[in-house]
């Protein structure tokens, strides 16, 4: 029995020791986790307290990319209330890429500070590493001291769309070039020896028909010319119409066309007073000739030329006067000859 005792007592003291030990580390625990909170509760404090007024970034996304693959580039700014600043337009001095689309958001206000970004969206048409560029802002803090922060330039890399993974066995030699074979159809060159020989037959008669004419209309007398002409214009219609002043103008132009064809004047192109100049000097033609052709176009001329309009009866008898120097004309050139 005293030995029982004894170990029961022995036990207790074990029990009560072990107790307080686990108190004390218990104790232990709990004071290096408050020690571990307020290290933590004062960082953010002494962060925000040394954090800069401006905050300016920029990133490319991706940053890796293929040709034609658009790319992101954004510059993000981050300012303190109060401070006057704004990103400025990076996009002449992109240089090798292309501007696809071009935004920007903000300025808003987030978390405290003033938040704004600007983006630009870039397409790359050949391979290789480009730069863009950095971008540098200056603003004035409320102390009134001048600023400056930038970004660094950023690096893409733009690779070839054609797998660089190619395995060597899908690579084959090109066969050496072959001459094409070029077959044309029998019936084509039948046709177009054909329509060769037609076009060069219709190009012979044109010219046939025309070298004749020229010929005919060669052996023609001046008369025959005339009277041709009168009756080309007797078919106008002009004199059932009332149309006198165009008719007269008409006949002025036949008998200014019979003059340069029957006595070698030229009067088609010319004035009435460089016609009886020319005249004055033409030998072939008698005194009543002369003063007959001198009345025609002086008599003409105002009908021609200041816009009068003349009466049927003084028509017809210009149309008269015409046939009968004609017919003068000739004759004279008959006794001409015969003597």
């Amino acid at each position: 029995m005293p030995v029982r005792g004894k170990m029961r007592s022995v036990c207790s003291a074990d029990r009560e020791t072990a107790r307080r030990a686990a108190f004390v580390l218990l104790a232990c625990c709990l004071l290096f986790a408050g020690c571990h909170t307020g290290s933590n509760d004062s960082t953010p404090k002494e962060t925000s307290a040394t954090s800069t007024p401006v905050e300016l970034k920029a990133q490319v996304d991706p940053a890796k990319a293929k040709i034609g693959e658009p790319v992101t580039f954004r510059i993000t700014l981050e300012a303190a209330p109060g401070i006057s600043v704004s990103i400025p337009d990076v996009g002449p001095r992109i240089q090798g890429l292309r501007i696809v689309d071009i935004g920007k958001e903000g300025p808003k206000k987030r978390e405290g500070r003033i938040w704004s970004q600007r983006w630009y969206k870039l397409t790359a048409d050949l391979a290789g590493s480009y730069v863009l560029p950095p971008v540098s802002v200056s603003y004035t803090d409320r102390a009134g001291k001048a600023h400056t922060t930038e970004t660094k330039q950023i690096f893409l890399e733009v690779q070839s769309v054609l797998d660089q993974a190619t395995d060597a066995k899908d690579i084959r030699d090109l066969k050496p070039l072959e001459k094409a074979k070029l077959e044309i159809p029998r019936r084509w060159i039948f046709l177009s020896a054909g329509g060769l020989l037609l076009l060069a037959l219709l190009v012979g008669l044109f010219l046939y028909f025309r070298k004749k004419k020229q010929a005919r209309q060669a052996l023609r007398t001046p008369e025959e010319i005339a009277w041709d002409d009168l009756k080309a214009l007797e078919t106008t219609g002009l004199l059932e119409e009332e149309r006198y002043r165009e008719y007269v103008f008409g006949l002025s132009l036949i008998f200014r066309r019979y003059l340069e064809g029957k006595f070698h004047v030229p009067a088609a192109e010319r004035t009435t007073e460089e016609i009886l100049a020319s005249l004055r000097n033409a030998n072939h033609m008698d005194k009543a000739l002369k003063e007959a052709a001198r009345r025609f176009l002086e008599e003409t001329d105002p009908i021609k030329y200041r816009g009068l309009e003349p009466r049927a009866e003084e028509t017809e008898a210009w149309r008269g006067r015409l046939v009968s120097f004609m017919e003068h004309a000739a004759e004279t050139e008959d006794v001409r000859e015969a003597a």
